[in-house]
């Protein structure tokens, strides 16, 4: 058994464990040590990971007192004191090394003297990720000029791997050296113009995810990146009445997650053979994107389409895309039939999909290597052709006084999980349906 030894002061602490302690704390507690023993007088100024918020920067008390929609007048205090603290901490760190930066509140370019010297001690010290992430949602009132980020604070940066920039300024690219490890593009809230996407992706020669996130674009987008392997471009719009494109040239990608909260959507042209996985969330989708740019994708999702997607979308998806194996629709319309042949899906999700209160009377699915499938709706019959299928969940209380599709079940006999919601009144029906055709 081995034995734990004790140790009579904070002195005869090995260094790993100091340094494990100091990691689990806290910007201002971890200052604080700096009272307690000699030897961690200096410790706190070697803090590798800096993460600068409300609740790193202040008291605990003093954030309780706090309402939860801070006035401007208030804010505004709390900006400069925010502001000046960061700025202490960063001047008095000594460590050779900082590897990541992450700053949680709503700064603005009359800080940008404090950022930028913080960015660029950062960089000076190997810095692998910078966060900065300015945005307030709790105050609509409360408006400032946005930081402005100057690319060529990277300039001398070869270690950076991942950039995350919320409710900022960019400025136009001069030198984007800094750019050459760059794995991981994160922008949020920020306004989009093409000459700098080109730029920046023309520079991020390694970059493998890049995430546009509820970004103002003020014209059409090409995306050309030859290793981008993850695309995201969520939570856009698009002015009614005037069309935008989204043209994507990235022979390596491999996933793209597209969302517009708007009535109007992005018309994409995608060239990516090695694509295997597209997810979808808009209210159109037969117009603005062809299936045959598709044509490898293996997993597809399908969200808030307000377009009858048995009529038309879901014939050309099967016919088009004969690699899918994983496919979902999620709160889209459908009506009158709904029929889906893929001799290649092994897992098929359809939940709350209908058109004004009225799921598909008849859905028919002719799928042999299907092995699971998710339904949530009130179809009334169904045609199920799957001898693979092995895994069933079905939700049946969703319409309890539309009779249950019962037909589904009689020739299928190697399902081994089944899980159903229903209703009391449904199951003594089910009862006597499983005992018949299964035991």
């Amino acid at each position: 058994m081995k034995m734990s030894k004790k140790f009579k002061s904070e002195e005869e602490l090995p260094d790993c464990v100091i340094s494990y302690i100091f990691s689990k704390l806290c910007l201002k507690d971890l200052v604080k040590t700096s009272v307690l023993s000699k030897r961690w007088l200096h410790e706190w100024r070697s803090r590798i990971d800096l993460n600068f918020d409300l609740h790193n920067m202040f008291d605990y008390n003093t954030l309780q007192e706090l309402p939860q929609n801070l006035p401007v007048p208030l804010l505004k205090t709390f900006q400069s004191e925010f502001a000046t603290r960061m700025d202490r901490f960063m001047l008095k760190h000594r460590g050779d090394m900082i590897r990541s930066l992450r700053v949680d509140f709503p700064l603005g370019n009359q800080h940008s003297d404090v950022i930028d010297k913080m960015i660029f001690k950062g960089i000076a010290k190997g810095v692998e990720r910078i966060e900065l992430l300015f945005s307030y949602q709790n105050n609509s009132d409360f408006e400032i000029e946005p930081y402005k980020f100057v690319f060529e604070l990277l300039s001398l940066d070869d270690s950076l791997t991942y950039l995350h920039l919320q409710k900022c300024h960019l400025v136009a690219p001069i030198n984007l050296s800094g750019f050459n490890n760059l794995r991981t593009l994160v922008l949020h809230l920020v306004v989009v113009k093409q000459d700098l996407l080109q730029g920046m992706l023309s520079s991020c020669i390694h970059l493998v995810d890049f995430t546009l996130n509820d970004c103002e674009f003020n014209s059409d987008l090409k995306i050309i990146s030859p290793k981008l392997f993850n695309l995201n471009i969520v939570n856009c719009g698009v002015e009614i009445g005037r069309e935008k494109n989204i043209d994507i040239f990235a022979s390596n990608l491999s996933s793209i997650e597209y969302s517009c909260n708007g009535r109007e959507v992005h018309s994409m042209n995608i060239k990516a053979d090695m694509l295997s996985k597209f997810s979808y969330r808009g209210r159109e989708i037969s117009q603005h994107i062809g299936f045959s740019g598709l044509k490898n994708v293996t997993t597809i999702v399908f969200d808030g389409l307000h377009e009858c997607i048995s009529d038309d979308i879901v014939p050309h998806l099967f016919s088009e895309c004969l690699q899918l194996e994983d496919v979902t629709f999620k709160n889209c319309w459908m009506i009158c039939r709904m029929k889906i042949i893929s001799p290649k899906l092994r897992r098929l999700s359809i939940i709350d999909c209908c058109y004004d209160g009225m799921s598909p009377y008849r859905m028919s699915i002719d799928a042999l290597n299907l092995s699971s499938f998710e339904y949530s709706g009130y179809t009334r019959v169904f045609s199920v052709n799957a001898p693979r299928l092995s895994k069933v969940f079905w939700n049946a209380t969703t319409r309890e006084e539309t009779p249950f599709a019962i037909h589904p079940y009689e020739s299928l006999l190697y399902i081994e999980n089944l899980t159903m919601i229903m209703s009391t009144s449904q199951i003594l029906q089910w009862l006597l349906i499983i005992s018949k055709n299964f035991l």
